[in-house]
């Protein structure tokens, strides 16, 4: 699982969860186009932390954002 969040043309702050990493992608290089300089694009997905084996939200906004 994915979230990412980035701001619209208009400012507001957008939240979007899905599991396919295409469609996580897509919304990321929208939001670069969008919006050059302030997109403030950040996904993070769902991982399991080795250490407790708790399911944290790891950030991944380099994978998406190349």
């Amino acid at each position: 699982m994915y979230k990412i969040q980035f701001r619209n043309p208009q400012g507001r702050l957008v939240t979007a969860q899905n599991r396919d990493a295409e469609t996580i992608q897509k919304l990321a290089d929208q939001a670069r186009h969008e919006m050059p300089e302030t997109h403030e694009v950040r996904v993070r997905e769902v991982v399991q932390d080795q250490a407790s084996g708790d399911f944290i939200w790891a950030d991944c906004t380099a994978d998406f954002t190349r």
